[in-house]
């Protein structure tokens, strides 16, 4: 793929300067990216990879916008959204449905898809403000995961690479693309046939259970859970629960989300490390955290 780039490749691929992350992230702050780019094909987003790779810029891979957090200020690097990724379709395999995906389908268009054909076993997904893509990344879920659901995962560092559920190496919010300069470009996932009203009513279940989570803008969880313990139930346990700093404040409903009421980032960031600087000095733990960081934080 690296092979005979086209000198203007960048100038082919759809583009936006001064891209605001306050408009594309559920936390709703931060500042701007130099350059967003819009693939619209697998081709493109490789051949992008490639140009931006070689000319030695910072980037970030952008879905959905959730579970990040970008910095104030302007980020000194690209944006690269999947948004126009959003091919979908699929088949019979035997007695399940493949669908196959291109990485920027959001996940609420892929409910759809499972409502109105009666394809059932990824319902729990419902409500995760994300793209497929960055689900897979993250492997999203609690308890039930979106990799016990993957058949295969294509990617490109340099080159094309397909492999299986096994071999993405799937783990407690962590996936062998996490850990390698890739971006995610298809996914392939498997479902059964069921009567559509019950796999609506499984989906309506899940939105209602998901809507007795914290209102506000935010990232979701922002801490992985410790050994199998809350991480909210530690931050609680720290005194930290509706701890305030700037416009961020830790959730009084459930610790481990941190709102966001205003426009900076830098608050947010800055509770977060205060949120791990007190359950490390209470309880001797280092919290993790799930939110993934575009720009520095100083």
């Amino acid at each position: 793929m690296s092979d005979n780039l086209p000198g203007n490749v960048l100038k082919c691929v759809p583009s936006q300067k001064n891209f605001s992350f306050s408009e594309n992230t559920t936390y709703g702050c931060g500042g701007v990216a130099e350059t967003a780019y819009f693939p619209r094909t697998e081709d493109e987003v490789c051949r992008l990879f490639d140009a931006l790779t070689k000319q030695g810029k910072k980037f970030f891979i952008l879905g959905g916008g959730s579970n990040v957090l970008a910095c104030d200020g302007v980020y000194d690097g690209a944006v690269i959204c999947t948004s126009q990724l959003d091919d979908i379709s699929f088949k019979a395999e035997g007695g399940n449905i493949l669908i196959d995906a291109a990485c920027g389908v959001k996940n609420a268009r892929l409910m759809s898809l499972c409502k109105k054909n009666g394809f059932t076993g990824l319902e729990f997904l419902a409500g995760i403000p994300a793209t497929i893509g960055g689900m897979v990344y993250m492997n999203a879920g609690s308890g039930t995961y979106i990799s016990d659901c993957i058949k295969s995962v294509r990617f490109y560092d340099g080159k094309l690479h397909d492999i299986s559920a096994d071999e993405c190496k799937f783990g407690y919010k962590h996936s062998i693309m996490r850990d390698i300069k890739c971006v995610i470009t298809r996914i392939k996932l498997s479902a059964k046939r069921e009567n559509p009203y019950i796999v609506e009513k499984n989906i309506k279940d899940v939105l209602a259970a998901r809507r007795r989570l914290p209102r506000g803008k935010s990232c979701g969880c922002v801490f992985e859970n410790y050994c199998g313990v809350s991480a909210g139930k530690l931050i609680e346990s720290a005194g930290l629960k509706g701890e305030r700093l700037g416009c961020a404040v830790v959730s009084p409903e459930h610790c481990n989300f941190i709102i966001s009421d205003g426009e900076r980032s830098s608050d947010v960031y800055r509770l977060i490390q205060r949120v791990k600087d007190r359950v490390y000095e209470k309880f001797g733990i280092t919290l993790k955290e799930e939110v993934c960081y575009i720009g520095d934080f100083k």
